[in-house]
């Protein structure tokens, strides 16, 4: 395939540049999901020096985190100093599409000072179809280059890269498409298919805004922190959402 070996190429051409940031060369960001594991196939593949970082930001799904023990050992584990719950109380607020102050604080200050290799691919939303295969941006005043391998891949190169290559998958794509953390804002279909299967994180969300609601009064227009999760995972707007809670009142007790 044409791709894999641009994509080797382009990784090859970016290690100068990485081993001047640091000995071990690349920083790659590795989820566990299938992108991450074709950049990570793709790096070896390249026979270039790197390390893998996995962002733990304690809403990951269980499943994903016994696959990344078992299968891929050598990634080193990057645990942050709040957890989501933590960070939320501290911000006074759940994270919203528009507010994603959770990807920014457990995800996008790692690996400053490095040129990093992520496993983004256009196809993915409308911002990143606009991103380019090498990118620079700075974190509070410190480098931070971006390597992007499988921008132009499709999903299905990316499954076919994969079976090609012998590398199995997490055992979550069993059941569903994409993999991350468990009440992401940005799929609220996917955040209530998350919280059916795995209500334990539903419950410390709830819990999580309950202390909100205590001590600092917030959501106070809200009945319970229940009503809360369930306004924040249906992907209405608050005033859709009251008004639709309001008409299904009336409807089932008159």
């Amino acid at each position: 395939m044409d791709k894999v070996k641009h994509s080797i190429e382009l990784i090859r051409k970016a290690e100068k540049l990485a081993l001047t940031y640091n000995d071990f060369g690349f920083h790659l960001a590795f989820s566990g999901g299938k992108d991450s594991q074709v950049i990570y196939e793709l790096a070896k593949m390249a026979g270039v020096k790197f390390k893998a970082y996995f962002y733990k930001t304690s809403v990951d799904p269980r499943g994903l985190l016994s696959f990344i023990r078992s299968n891929y050992p050598e990634v080193e584990w990057v645990r942050p100093k709040m957890t989501m719950y933590q960070l939320i109380y501290k911000k006074g607020m759940l994270p919203l599409r528009q507010a994603r102050f959770c990807c920014e604080y457990l995800k996008e200050r790692n690996g400053v000072n490095a040129v990093v290799i992520t496993g983004i691919t256009k196809a993915e939303s409308a911002k990143r179809a606009k991103r380019k295969e090498t990118e620079l941006s700075c974190i509070k005043g410190q480098d931070k280059i971006f390597v992007h391998p499988i921008l132009d891949w499709t999903k299905s190169e990316v499954l076919q890269f994969l079976t090609e290559r012998g590398v199995k998958r997490c055992s979550l794509y069993e059941t569903q498409d994409r993999i991350g953390c468990v009440g992401c804002p940005m799929s609220p279909k996917t955040m209530r298919r998350d919280f059916r299967n795995m209500p334990n994180f539903k419950k410390a969300y709830i819990n999580t805004v309950q202390k909100l609601m205590d001590d600092k009064g917030k959501y106070s227009e809200f009945l319970s922190a229940e009503d809360v999760i369930n306004w924040w995972s249906s992907g209405m707007s608050r005033k859709q959402w009251f008004a639709n809670k309001l008409q299904y009142t009336i409807k089932y007790t008159e």
